[in-house]
């Protein structure tokens, strides 16, 4: 199969397959870490914002570390013995969202379904573990009759539970629980007291104290905001009622995942167009000092060479100099020779003749 016969998948595709897969892995991610699916809720109600609370820090503008309407929280899944309750992380320094102790997710009653639809469950704070005494009975010997029992703070209750650190102060009291479990509540100025005096399940039935059983988890982590897109569209009035910061954010968020990636591109351009720009400078710069060194070299070795001829030229101007030396000496070393031989033989000769 030829380059051309290839099936050519759009840019624009290939992005939007890399995000949807990018989004379904950190899906998967989540889901191991928590053990619960969706690994997330949405939280849809304030009953857990510190913002107006005389009893919390004003959250700032980003609310970020509180758990607001809008957010999206990480489930993880948990048994009672990974649950720390208010009462307990107040003794250890322990902290979650602003405060001491877990936030759990649980069904009221453990009622998951009414009527074929799910329930949505509550997100509260875990605020005391209570046990209801299988039979009443004075425990502490000061003669009254034993209803209840708070570990976390080695106290027997009677027939009801003032207990202000749990929000029952005031006259407000719990009593005529039906089983152990926790006492929970949410951080807002709008819940005073716990969810056991104040809240009621789906059939309009007190809220008992949660059985480990009817908890789906406990919160870890949130993704800030991005909630705030389902109330948009399935719950306008829940959307309307998040905090302005949040809703702010939600939509500057946005924006920056919209426009970030072309500005990052185009940032990355621009560095890519400037880091070219100064390679090929880098390059030119090269390029002029090596034929500058290259042309210096060049004129010494021509210079070297000029020298070697010019000398190369006297030496063979002194060779011819010796050499002509030479044969003029020789010539005049023949010349007196001859004369030489030439005055013996007139010599002789004149001796001949006088004999």
């Amino acid at each position: 199969m030829s380059d051309s016969d290839k099936i050519q998948i759009p840019e624009t595709a290939k992005d939007i397959g890399l995000a949807i897969g990018s989004v379904l892995l950190v899906f998967l991610l989540t889901f191991a870490y928590s053990g619960n699916w969706p690994p997330m809720v949405v939280i849809e109600s304030g009953s857990m914002e510190h913002g107006d609370n005389p009893l919390y820090e004003e959250p700032g503008f980003t609310h970020i570390g509180t758990i607001d309407t809008g957010d999206l929280v990480v489930v993880k899944e948990a048994k009672k013995s990974d649950i720390i309750t208010y009462l307990q992380g107040k003794k250890t320094d322990y902290k979650k969202y602003g405060d001491y102790g877990d936030v759990i997710i649980y069904y009221k009653n453990g009622i998951k379904e009414s009527e074929g639809k799910p329930v949505t469950p509550v997100i509260h704070r875990a605020m005391a573990w209570v046990d209801v005494l299988e039979e009443p009975k004075d425990m502490d010997g000061d003669n009254i009759t034993d209803y209840y029992y708070i570990p976390e703070i080695e106290t027997y209750f009677g027939s009801k539970i003032e207990f202000s650190e749990i929000g029952l102060s005031g006259g407000a009291h719990l009593k005529n629980l039906e089983n152990s479990g926790y006492i929970t509540k949410g951080d807002s100025t709008g819940n005073p007291h716990p969810d056991q005096l104040t809240h009621r399940d789906i059939n309009n039935n007190p809220v008992q104290p949660v059985d480990p059983d009817w908890v789906v988890g406990m919160a870890r982590g949130e993704l800030p905001w991005f909630g705030l897109i389902k109330l948009k569209v399935t719950q306008p009035e829940h959307y309307d009622q998040a905090p302005s910061g949040c809703k702010s954010m939600l939509w500057i968020s946005i924006i920056i995942i919209l426009v970030g990636p072309y500005t990052v591109g185009k940032m990355l351009e621009v560095r890519d167009q400037r880091a070219k720009s100064d390679k090929k400078k880098e390059d030119n710069n090269s390029y002029k000092l090596f034929m500058t060194h290259y042309y210096q070299l060049l004129r010494e070795k021509l210079k070297i060479n000029s020298d070697e001829t010019a000398n190369d030229s006297d030496k063979e101007e002194e060779d011819n100099k010796e050499k002509n030396t030479n044969i003029t000496n020789v010539y005049i070393t023949d010349s007196v020779v001859n004369r030489s031989n030439f005055g013996g033989a007139k010599d002789d000769e004149e001796k001949k003749s006088k004999r």
